[in-house]
C-alpha cells in the first residue's frame, strides 16, 4: 500500500517512474529473460480468438472480436503477462515487453521478451 502511494505521488508531481527498479518487475524480466522469451500460439477463427503462452503454463487470454488487430493482441497478451507476474498496474509499463519475433509456426507464435 506504501509503495503504491509512493508511486501516485511520484507521478502527480510529475517525478520519473522507475518501475525497472521493482522487485517484481526485476524477476518478471529475469524469468523472461531465462526462459528465451515467452512463446505464444495465437489462434483466429469467426467467434473471436485466443493466446496461449507455450513455455509458462496458465498465460493465456483472448478476445471475442474476429476481427482483432495485432496491436490489440499485443497489449491483451501484454496484460496477460503482467498479471501472471503479479505486476501491479501502475508498474506495468507496455515498454518493458517488446515482441521480438515474427509468426513462426503454422498459426501463428508470437514471442515476447
Amino acid at each position: 500500500m506504501f509503495r503504491k502511494t509512493q508511486y501516485n505521488l511520484a507521478k502527480l508531481f510529475n517525478f520519473p517512474i522507475k518501475a525497472e527498479r521493482n522487485y517484481r518487475v526485476q524477476t518478471m524480466l529475469t524469468d523472461i529473460q531465462r526462459m528465451r522469451g515467452l512463446r505464444f500460439k495465437i489462434q483466429k477463427n469467426s467467434e473471436g480468438w485466443i493466446a496461449e503462452c507455450e513455455n509458462f503454463k496458465g498465460i493465456i487470454t483472448g478476445g471475442v472480436n474476429p476481427k482483432v488487430t495485432d496491436e490489440e493482441i499485443n497489449l491483451q497478451i501484454k496484460d496477460a503477462i503482467f498479471t501472471a507476474f503479479g505486476i501491479p498496474p501502475y508498474l506495468a509499463k507496455d515498454s518493458l515487453i517488446k515482441k521480438t519475433g515474427e509468426p513462426a509456426v503454422v498459426e501463428e507464435e508470437r514471442v515476447f521478451a
